[in-house]
């Protein structure tokens, strides 16, 4: 029952969107110079979690050198309605004190 239900959703979600318009991936990478990426983490998880952005995979990467950046990478699927909520957690994000560079692409 519970995978009749899976794949019920999914074609729900492929007849919604219609022909070209499914999801694509991104990636947002957050630079920090703090070491404490756990609040961090968190605060990002909160702001794609209140927008309805889910992610697939969350990577951190600590800094090369002392003076070099902290780096957590963040790939998730985005539906074309909601590229406006992307763009706004980047901008959001951009303003946090800890965080000094946002970027995000769109994968393959």
């Amino acid at each position: 029952m519970m995978r009749f239900a899976k794949i019920l959703g999914a074609w729900r979600r492929r007849s919604v969107l219609g022909p070209g318009k499914r999801d694509l991936r991104f990636r947002l990478t957050v630079f920090s110079a703090n070491s404490r990426l756990d609040r961090l983490r968190q605060h990002v998880h909160a702001e794609l979690s209140s927008r309805d952005l889910r992610f697939s995979q969350m990577r951190i990467a600590s800094a090369a050198a002392p003076d070099a950046f902290y780096r957590m990478s963040v790939t998730l699927q985005c539906p074309p309605h909601l590229r406006r909520e992307l763009n706004a957690v980047a901008l959001g994000l951009g303003r946090h004190p800890d965080i000094q560079r946002v970027s995000y692409e769109q994968l393959q």
